[in-house]
């Protein structure tokens, strides 16, 4: 069977054999920065926490050796199938189908892929007042983690968690998580920066270190 004929025995496709998404790759994710944080961190009590928790894969990965494959994401994101399975990517290899769920990315990054807590409520980010990005600054716990600026960016706060000798551990943790998550793991900005949502996860650090509220899956794979 030629590679562009369509195989009725699959489910219809997110796109025709022909066409392809318009818009540009999403992929800000930088897993590089990992062997920064371990550099940074080694034999601190931060880093023996982090090592305890669902994150402590992701520090298994050889990220030096693996970088992203921007064709072969896009290849898979084109081809998609048409299919009422949540938090599943199927794809077509060839003629053959091929799965990418939330199973086999919690099988790969260790992350804790259960249900989210009982009371837990996932963002709207369409309702009125939700996004309160521009006011981060005047957040209380923003203030304690990130300090008094609003357009501070990660790089910025990994050249502190490098350089401040000083830094209490109950800061370092924190920068440190804010770091892997809004570079490695929701990295939506080609410059990378803080989220407000997340920074407010760290209030109780013990619990997003191990809470399926650490894997959110609302970023699109698309730039729009």
């Amino acid at each position: 069977m030629e590679e562009n004929t369509v195989d009725h025995r699959l489910p219809e496709r997110l796109f025709a054999t022909d066409r392809f998404p318009r818009h540009r790759l999403n992929i800000y994710s930088r897993p590089n920065i990992l062997a920064f944080v371990r550099h940074v961190l080694r034999y601190s009590p931060a880093f023996g926490k982090i090592r305890e928790s669902s994150f402590r894969k992701l520090f298994d990965l050889p990220t030096r050796q693996i970088p992203v494959s921007c064709k072969l994401i896009d290849n898979l994101l084109s081809r998609q199938l048409l299919c009422n399975q949540e938090y599943t990517l199927w794809s077509v290899f060839g003629k053959d189908p091929l799965r990418f769920s939330l199973e086999e990315f919690g099988t790969i990054s260790g992350l804790n892929c259960g249900v989210f807590p009982e009371g837990y409520e996932a963002p709207d980010h369409n309702r009125k007042g939700s996004n309160k990005q521009k006011v981060a600054h005047k957040d209380p716990l923003w203030q304690k983690i990130i300090g008094k600026y609003n357009n501070i960016t990660i790089a910025e706060l990994a050249a502190e968690l490098e350089n401040d000798k000083q830094m209490d551990e109950w800061r370092r943790i924190r920068l440190a998580l804010i770091i892997i998550v809004d570079k490695v793991l929701i990295a939506s900005q080609q410059i990378h920066r803080r989220t407000l949502r997340y920074v407010h996860m760290l209030e109780d650090v013990m619990l997003s270190l191990n809470s399926p509220r650490s894997v959110n899956l609302s970023c699109t794979p698309y730039a729009a």
